[in-house]
């Protein structure tokens, strides 16, 4: 990409993927309304999803190693390779940026670490966006704190569970803890009823005029909650027939076990034609068009949950577990309903509460958008972290 003279000051934001996740999507949104008096450059370790998007919005990506931490990898090779690793990555970084001022760097996850090391070496401020409540495996949940705060200048937080969450392991983070609720808007036009009627036969062949369709969008994976969703719908279904389930979501690379995991238990409770599987879907609005309740049944603590706006602000029921984040965006009774992720029988009964009763999930629905609309709106996500970046230019 060709460089052009400007006086926005740059910065340098790294992102721990190039899909189209919870936390890409936070940064997604960020970037769609980037404060015009910087200039963004992204840094991902790959392409794929993330990428197009970055280059239709015309923002310079350098692509090379984030230092990604995962489960697993801290090991004495990865520990051995590490230096020659952030070496490579500085060099790239620096040669791709041609001399040009850094005045901030953004790293837009816990997971990566060549945005705090660069900071460090070349003594650039530094705001960790955490994304994450990190609770396995425990010694490094339990670091975890310390690292961010020391590396840092500034620490985003995406809700109050997750600042809750480091403040009772490192009470001194608060001072520099910035709560910034992840925000969205919604720019695809609804679905008139004629365009809900043929999406819905073509992602269910067999689904009839008055089937609820219920869905779970998200990662195929250990958290996500797809098995207990499928356990409650499965004692759902011998009380009504005219039910239907969505999955929507691919599994992460080299977990496809979860997958076929799914697909398993499907067959053995004889669902298959009950459910359906959709892969992972880039323009998903239309898919929450046309479906009549979200359920977000996490098994661990999200640390906010963007299914759960996603859904509101398309004026659909949510049903989530009652951790975490969701705590913070579905309002219980009001704009849909929590339950004990624990209990099987808590999720099958708020979802027949739902299925049974058209106005109560198009009253939810209603006062979920509006939520949406007043408290994680785009703008006031973009303003807040405006005003951090000016705290420090």
């Amino acid at each position: 990409m060709v460089q052009q003279k400007t006086n926005k000051k740059n910065i340098l934001i790294i992102n721990q993927s190039a899909e189209l996740y919870g936390s890409d999507k936070a940064l997604l949104e960020l970037l769609e309304n980037f404060p015009v008096n910087y200039n963004p450059i992204v840094v991902l370790h790959e392409k794929g999803p993330l990428t197009e998007k970055l280059n239709n919005l015309n923002i310079e990506i350098i692509e090379t190693s984030v230092i990604k931490v995962k489960r697993g990898i801290l090991n004495m090779k990865f520990l051995l390779s590490l230096p020659f690793e952030v070496f490579s990555s500085f060099r790239s970084i620096r040669n791709q940026l041609s001399g040009r001022k850094i005045s901030l760097i953004h790293s837009n996850a816990t997971s990566v670490f060549i945005g705090a090391f660069y900071s460090f070496f070349f003594r650039i401020p530094h705001i960790w966006h955490v994304h994450e409540i990190i609770e396995e495996p425990k010694r490094i949940a339990k670091i975890y704190p310390s690292i961010i705060n020391f590396f840092s200048k500034k620490v985003i937080f995406n809700s109050k569970a997750t600042e809750n969450h480091f403040i009772s392991i490192l009470p001194k983070i608060k001072k520099k803890g910035v709560l910034i609720y992840n925000g969205q808007k919604r720019q695809f036009p609804y679905l008139n009823v004629s365009e809900t009627i043929r999406l819905r036969n073509k992602i269910c062949s067999s689904i009839e005029y008055d089937t609820v369709l219920i869905a779970l969008i998200g990662r195929i994976s250990r958290l996500k909650g797809q098995k207990l969703l499928l356990n409650a719908f499965n004692k759902l279904t011998k009380n009504f027939n005219n039910v239907h389930l969505l999955y929507v979501g691919s599994t992460p690379k080299g977990q496809e076990f979860y997958l076929e995991n799914l697909n398993e238990k499907i067959t053995t409770l004889n669902l298959n034609q009950k459910i359906t599987i959709l892969p992972f879907t880039e323009n998903i609005w239309p898919i929450y068009d046309s479906v009549d309740i979200v359920v977000v049944p996490s098994t661990e603590a999200e640390s906010f949950g963007l299914v759960a706006t996603e859904a509101m602000l398309s004026k659909k029921p949510v049903i989530a577990s009652n951790l975490g984040g969701l705590k913070e965006i579905v309002v219980d009774n009001e704009t849909g309903f929590l339950f004990d992720y624990k209990n099987v029988f808590d999720l099958q009964r708020k979802i027949e509460l739902l299925v049974q009763d058209n106005e109560l999930r198009k009253k939810m629905g209603e006062k979920g958008h509006i939520r949406v609309k007043e408290h994680f709106s785009s703008e006031k996500y973009v303003k807040k972290i405006e005003k951090l970046y000016d705290s420090f230019i």
